[in-house]
């Protein structure tokens, strides 16, 4: 008799654990789930990693770290259109499937742009952003950004930065 009450709940159960509750981006079970499909499309993925995230957190707190993480968030809501991911921490991720590498860089430059002009807890935050086809190799391009000067986009394939 009250089946329905329960399948109601096991299916509110599975719509919040899709979404990370801080930053209100799909989690990353569920970009595991739709990456194949990027590739599968020939389309691309911008990873995205907020400098400095352990200086803010260790100077400022976690809840300063928190509101970062959030406020990062409604950027990449707003320009994926609902393609974005929490990747891990401080590493997010938008998936375009079927895009071009010239939309995904603009896109990732919107993004890296928008972040650098907002105020949060007045602070300056900033993004380092990668544009790869596939997700191996990304750590490194994260890393190779983060040492040459942060807030900038890389394009995975000819290492063009904007």
């Amino acid at each position: 008799m009250w089946h329905w009450f329960l399948d109601l709940l096991l299916v509110a159960c599975l719509i919040l654990f899709m979404f990370d509750k801080l930053t209100f981006l799909w989690v990353r079970r569920c970009y595991d789930l739709f990456y194949s499909l990027v590739v599968r499309t020939g389309g691309y993925i911008v990873f995205i990693d907020i400098d400095n995230f352990g200086v803010f957190n260790t100077k400022h707190g976690h809840k300063v770290g928190d509101r970062i993480l959030r406020e990062v968030g409604k950027v990449l809501l707003k320009k994926s259109r609902l393609r974005a991911f929490r990747y891990g921490g401080d590493e997010l991720a938008i998936l375009l499937p079927w895009s071009s590498k010239e939309y995904a860089a603009r896109l990732a430059q919107g993004v890296r742009s928008e972040v650098e002009r907002s105020n949060i807890n007045g602070l300056k935050v900033t993004v380092t952003c990668v544009v790869a086809r596939y997700e191996e190799g990304v750590k490194n391009l994260l890393r190779e950004g983060k040492e040459n000067g942060k807030n900038q986009v890389i394009v995975e394939f000819d290492k063009r930065r904007h």
